[in-house]
C-alpha cells in the first residue's frame, strides 16, 4: 500500500464521446438505425465525422470514466489507454489532465487509424443514435505501458474490454505485472456478457490466477459463473476472489469480503434519465473507499451515491457533452 493517498491506476479503451445534434437523414445517409448502437469502421467513423463534427465533446470508456470520477475523491489516479495524435486525442488527453487525472496515454499516428470516438447523433425528437470506432484504443501493446506509472500504486483497475483487443491480454499481464510489483491489489470488471462469451477462457483464467476484486452487474458476473441469480453469481465470484461487488440496478447490490454479503440499497434518484456510465461511477466509489481501508459496506454506500449522480443526466459524466445530448436538435 502507498504511504501517501491511495494511488488507483486504470486501464482500457480510450475513446471520445461526440454529441452532435443532426437532422433524421443524417442517420439513413450513413446506414445507422435510428436509436441504435454501432460499432463502425475507420472509414465509416471518419466519414461521420467529417459530416457532424466537431460537436460536444467528453473524454470516455469505461474505465476511463471510474478514474474519471475519482477526480474530486482526494485519490490520485492514473489512466492508461491509447489515443491516436490527433484533434480527438487532444481533448482526452486536456480533459483528464484538467481534472488533475494523470493520463500518460501512448500515441498512435493521426495517419493510421485515429483516435477511438463514440458519435452520439441526436434528433429533435431526443433520440439518439450511437456510432462507435474503437481506432487507436485496439492498438494498445506491452511496450506503450511502463513500470513508472504504477509507482505507489495500491489498486489496478483492469477493463474487460481489452481482451477485444489484439494484444489485449499481453497488455493486462503487462499492467498486472508491474503493479503486483508495487504489491497493489488487482480488480477487475467484465465490462460486458457479450465480452465475456468472446473471452470467456482468458477472463476466467485472469480471474484465477490474478484477480483480487471484481465488479461488475449481475447479468456480467453471471455470464462469468454461468448462473443467473445474482446471490449465486456472488458466491461463485468469492470462490475465485477477496472481494465481490455484484450490482443489480435499482434492486441495490451485494458486497462481501468472504463473511456473510452484505445488501447496499440503491440511493433513490428523482428521475432516471440515462443508465449509462452508472456502473462506471459505483466501481469508482466502491475501489476508492476500498484504497483508503474502509470495509465493504462503507465501500458499497460510496459507490451507490457515486452511480445514483449520474442517473440525472445522460452520458457517464456530466459536462457539456452531457448537457447537450439533452438539448433539441437545431
Amino acid at each position: 500500500m502507498s504511504r501517501t493517498k491511495p494511488h488507483i491506476v486504470g486501464v482500457g479503451n480510450a475513446l471520445v464521446d461526440v454529441v452532435a445534434p443532426v437532422d433524421p437523414d443524417v442517420i439513413g445517409r450513413h446506414g445507422l438505425t435510428p436509436g441504435g448502437m454501432h460499432l463502425v469502421d475507420a472509414d465509416a467513423a471518419h466519414a461521420l465525422f467529417a459530416e457532424v463534427g466537431p460537436g460536444f465533446r467528453q473524454s470516455g470508456g469505461s474505465v476511463a470514466n471510474s478514474i474519471a470520477h475519482m477526480a474530486d475523491s482526494g485519490l490520485r489516479g492514473t489512466y492508461l489507454g491509447k489515443i491516436a495524435d490527433d484533434d480527438l486525442g487532444r481533448t482526452f488527453r486536456q480533459e483528464m489532465d484538467g481534472m488533475g487525472i494523470a493520463a500518460p496515454v501512448a500515441e498512435g499516428s493521426a495517419d493510421e487509424i485515429g483516435t477511438g470516438r463514440c458519435v452520439v447523433l441526436v434528433t429533435a425528437d431526443g433520440e439518439r443514435t450511437m456510432s462507435t470506432h474503437l481506432g487507436a484504443a485496439v492498438t494498445l501493446a506491452p511496450s506503450d505501458i511502463c513500470a513508472n506509472q504504477f509507482e505507489g500504486c495500491d489498486i489496478l483497475f483492469v477493463e474487460g474490454y481489452l481482451w477485444d483487443a489484439p494484444q489485449g491480454h499481453a497488455v493486462i499481464e503487462t499492467a498486472t505485472q508491474f503493479a503486483r510489483a508495487t504489491g497493489a491489489r488487482i480488480a477487475l470488471t467484465p465490462s460486458d456478457p457479450a465480452c465475456v462469451e468472446r473471452n470467456r477462457d482468458g477472463m476466467l483464467a485472469f480471474v484465477a490466477d490474478h484477480t483480487d476484486i471484481l465488479i461488475g452487474n449481475h447479468v456480467e458476473i453471471g455470464a462469468l459463473a454461468g448462473e443467473d441469480d445474482t446471490a449465486t453469481a456472488l458466491k461463485w465470484a468469492l470462490g475465485h476472489v477477496a472481494i465481490a461487488a455484484v450490482t443489480e440496478s435499482e434492486k441495490g447490490s451485494l458486497v462481501s469480503d468472504g463473511s456473510e454479503p452484505v445488501h447496499v440499497e440503491a440511493v433513490p434518484v428523482t428521475r432516471v434519465v440515462d443508465s449509462t456510465g452508472a456502473g462506471d461511477a459505483y466501481a469508482s466509489g466502491f475501489l476508492s473507499e476500498l484504497a483508503r481501508g474502509r470495509d465493504i459496506a462503507e465501500a458499497g454506500l460510496i459507490g451507490a451515491r457515486l452511480a445514483a449522480g449520474v442517473l440525472g443526466h445522460f452520458g457517464a459524466r456530466d459536462g457539456a457533452a452531457a448537457r447537450a445530448i439533452s438539448l433539441p436538435a437545431a
